[in-house]
């Protein structure tokens, strides 16, 4: 039996298998990794042939020489492949080079990495209202039928508040109320001008809510009182009565 020792047709062979290794860790990195396993269970049972044959793992023949050798080039492939896989994503940098990279986004300024929809067009139109008021650049795209609203990743932080906030509701505070009456509610919304109390229109499910600041109590039921205390004076004073206490 020849036993194994470099010659010019096992160094073109070794050489053939380094060519391979680099186009494969290039063009499919996985697979690269992959032959790397392969060929690492292949010197390991060429080593383990050996042993057998001689009871020790040296001299080889020169096909397994030749075998283990190659293999240990494509070992070498792998784990550079995985060592510069370790290294981009260590410095945070994307996998994203050739056909076989894992695709992996930074958080690289303008790239939007969060988007959000809502059904009801009232609560998605608050939420591109709080974007826009604080200044806040957003897309909107369709998918599956449904807008999205987008924003990029440098201001997750100021955004992800104001989705909160929009998520919450207008009317976490309790203090709220919708009236059906249009002269009522804009009666409603001067008495709360007039007593300095804050407050805001909301539209919900196609409705107008009045909210106002929950440090003013139950404003809708001291207005309520405070309207009917005044018809009871104006029945009053026109000397009219309907029968029933004021």
């Amino acid at each position: 039996m020849e036993t194994f020792r470099l010659t010019p047709q096992s160094i073109a062979f070794v050489a053939l298998m380094a060519g391979v290794a680099v186009v494969v860790a290039v063009a499919a990195p996985f697979g690269s990794i992959a032959l790397g396993a392969v060929a690492l269970l292949a010197i390991g049972l060429v080593l383990i042939k050996a042993m057998l044959r001689t009871r020790r793992w040296w001299p080889l023949s020169a096909v397994e020489g030749t075998v283990a050798l190659s293999g240990l080039v494509l070992v070498a492939g792998g784990l550079a492949v995985v060592a510069y896989a370790v290294v981009r994503l260590g410095t945070g940098e994307p996998l994203r080079m050739m056909v076989g990279w894992p695709h992996v986004d930074s958080a690289r300024p303008g790239v939007t990495t969060r988007s959000v929809s809502y059904s009801d067009p009232d609560t998605q139109q608050r939420l591109k209202d709080g974007l826009r008021e604080a200044g806040i650049p957003f897309t909107v795209g369709m998918q599956d039928g449904k807008e999205f609203v987008g924003w990029p990743a440098e201001h997750n932080v100021v955004a992800e508040a104001i989705n909160e906030k929009v998520r919450a509701g207008p009317f976490r505070s309790g203090s709220n109320a919708h009236i059906a009456d249009a002269q009522l509610h804009r009666q409603f919304l001067d008495w709360l001008e007039k007593k300095g109390i804050r407050h805001e229109v909301v539209k919900s499910d196609g409705k107008d809510y009045i909210v106002w600041d929950p440090g003013a109590g139950d404003a809708i039921r001291e207005f309520m009182e405070s309207r009917g205390s005044a018809e009871c004076k104006g029945q009053a004073a026109a000397g009219k009565g309907s029968g029933a206490p004021c």
